[in-house]
């Protein structure tokens, strides 16, 4: 559920390459950073809405993930660059010509769909937990951890492609 969830925040569950070598269009951390930003709000929704049954109301997310949203957007950042950062990593073209609007409309039905059948109630309350170990940190911080983990995730998706004797073209520059 962890790599899925690092996938997701990866512009809502995209097709993510392992790192072999960093095309000239990667998205660069920063760039990571911004579709974080802009995907946390969408997820912690998202998943709020689908666990709030299973988790009831003395739980972080029903209790304090109204609160967590709104530090996420409260975080600086430029949204208008989510569709030029979605066309480096929608290498189809399929969401080509989309606004921020409607981008996050897509996401947010598309990861609804998605983690529907993943969060049942045991996930649920894993997903509660670990919010909870991570609000005391600064919102900058927990969307630098996601940039963290999607370059784990890559990394380690570049080296099941190398065992499996597969090419694999990275998405994320190299970190600097």
């Amino acid at each position: 559920m962890i790599n899925k969830l690092a996938a997701a925040v990866a512009l809502a569950a995209m097709t993510s390459q392992p790192v072999l070598a960093a095309p000239a269009n990667c998205v660069t951390g920063p760039e990571v950073r911004v579709a974080a930003r802009f995907l946390m709000p969408i997820l912690i929704n998202g998943v709020s809405a689908k666990c709030a049954a299973s988790l009831g109301n003395a739980s972080y997310l029903v209790s304090k993930g109204p609160e967590l949203v709104k530090r996420y957007e409260a975080l600086p950042g430029d949204d208008s660059q989510v569709p030029a950062i979605v066309a480096k990593i929608d290498s189809k073209g399929e969401l080509s010509g989309m606004s921020t609007d409607e981008l996050r409309v897509f996401i947010k039905v598309g990861l609804i769909k998605a983690m529907g059948k993943d969060l049942t109630p045991e996930v649920c309350g894993k997903v509660d937990k670990v919010l909870a170990i991570l609000d005391p940190l600064p919102a900058e911080n927990t969307v630098a951890l996601v940039e963290f983990a999607f370059r784990e995730v890559e990394a380690g998706d570049a080296k099941k492609a190398r065992r499996a004797g597969r090419s694999f073209e990275s998405k994320v520059c190299p970190a600097s």
